[in-house]
């Protein structure tokens, strides 16, 4: 199976090698995530570490680490560092921002922020995310792309192999709008089919092997035709953020979802909740796609109430999240990971000056861990998750454009840490994923004549 999982590495690097060969006068413009990792910068002298410090993060980077199996590794790093040292070190690692800037063009950076998490507690499934856009002056089509790599046999996996699929699947995806025409990039339905159909094939030969499985989304937001409105970042014409994939819910299908809204479900346990909606969705899975395809894009054919929508954007939500979650322990074995929210906010733009128009563009993620689910009753979670969801939508609808640009990165994290801080409680705890939060501006507004 070794030598499988290395026949796959090597067709999809050479999937890559081919997409990036031609013509190159309508490449997509390098993203940082897409850049090969060749140099090794010194420690950036704004960041939070001494040098001290940050060589004894390095010094985890073991002679042959990656010839390691991924179990191999993850024993090793915990032999060398069960010290409260350490401990302090981890904690302040993903909060190191100036660090973190580097991890896509520096080779420490990039272990210690891709490498170095296959230790940590979240180690099994890992998030990545990246964005290519056409290269034409003007507005540009964009493609915006995540991916999950979960981790299915630590002990026959190399670390090697790992950061291989890691960079590969980045690769392929940094190349889907190369030497694209300006009519191809506006033809939204060709562009995505092009795009899903490389997905399938990926996905077809990583999840054959018994080692590692990928998992892949994408949004495509087109070249607009002469004359017409860019889109704003995490929307489509419509504003939803993905494009749909199954029909519209029917009343039926909300009739028997709705069933689980009876008049005590805010205070039944989340465990008693969260087993009947399991049930539901079992039942059938065509009607769980509908659901699932309306509230990825936020666009319900059914007339449904306030509160009716309400309960199935949270409620259900958070529930079907932690099922997830569930299901996936279940399968492989190891303990529930804590279930993830992750959003990205409206673009803000001022095209006043139409020279040099001023945009920020804002997302960010969460974790929440449910110290007792027997206990802990579904309005409780609502009320700490749905809560700290509020609470950055509003810092981020009521704060100027002309505040947010003066803001930093580091400004943000301290403002989300603060609200994860007063909606978590000794039952609910949320936690930031410093390194998922994007936020991103032009520099400081000009001065006018």
């Amino acid at each position: 199976m070794k030598k499988y999982l290395s026949l796959v590495l090597a067709a999809l690097l050479i999937m890559g090698a081919l997409a990036g060969c031609g013509e190159q006068g309508n490449t997509p413009a390098p993203a940082t995530s897409g850049t090969p990792v060749s140099a090794k910068d010194a420690l950036p002298s704004d960041s939070t570490f001494t040098s001290v410090e940050h060589e004894k993060l390095l010094a985890l980077r073991f002679d042959g680490y990656e010839d390691m199996t991924v179990a191999e590794f993850r024993d090793k790093v915990g032999a060398a560092t069960d010290t409260k040292e350490y401990a302090d070190l981890f904690e302040r690692l993903p909060k190191d921002t100036a660090l973190q800037e580097l991890k896509d063009t520096d080779e420490d950076a990039e272990f210690l922020f891709y490498i170095l998490p296959l230790a940590g507690e979240d180690w099994k499934t890992r998030s990545y995310s990246g964005k290519v856009t056409s290269s034409y002056t003007g507005d540009k089509a964009r493609l915006e792309y995540s991916f999950t790599l979960t981790i299915l046999n630590p002990d026959a996996l190399w670390v090697r192999d790992y950061n291989d699929t890691r960079l590969g699947v980045m690769s392929v995806m940094q190349d889907t709008l190369r030497n694209k025409t300006k009519d191809e990039l506006r033809d939204e339905d060709a562009i995505r089919a092009d795009v899903q159909f490389q997905i399938d094939h990926l996905l077809q030969n990583f999840n054959q092997t018994t080692e590692l499985s990928a998992a892949i989304e994408f949004a495509y937001f087109p070249l607009p035709a002469e004359g017409e409105k860019q889109q704003v970042a995490g929307a489509n014409e419509k504003g939803n953020q993905e494009p749909r994939r199954a029909g519209p819910g029917t009343k039926e299908d909300y009739q028997s979802l709705l069933a689980l809204k009876t008049s005590d479900y805010a205070s039944m346990s989340i465990a008693d909740f969260n087993a009947k909606l399991l049930a539901w969705a079992d039942e059938d899975f065509n009607r769980t796609e509908r659901i699932d395809a309306d509230m990825l894009c936020n666009d319900f054919q059914v007339s449904l109430s306030k509160e009716e929508l309400n309960f199935i954007r949270l409620t259900v939500f958070l529930s079907g999240t932690e099922n997830g979650e569930f299901v996936q322990s279940n399968y492989t074995g190891d303990p529930a990971a804590d279930p993830v929210y992750q959003e990205s906010l409206p673009q803000k733009v001022d095209k006043s000056n139409e020279m040099a128009p001023m945009w920020c563009d804002f997302g960010y993620r969460f974790s929440y861990r449910i110290a007792n689910k027997e206990t802990l009753t579904v309005g409780e979670r609502d009320r700490c998750v749905g809560g700290m969801i509020t609470a950055v939508e509003k810092f981020w609808n009521g704060t100027t454009l002309d505040d947010l640009l003066s803001m930093t990165k580091d400004d943000v994290i301290s403002r989300l840490t603060a609200l994860a801080a007063e909606y978590s409680t000794d039952d609910v705890a949320i936690t930031i994923n410093a390194e998922q939060v994007h936020f991103d501006h032009t520099e400081e507004r000009p001065e006018l004549p």
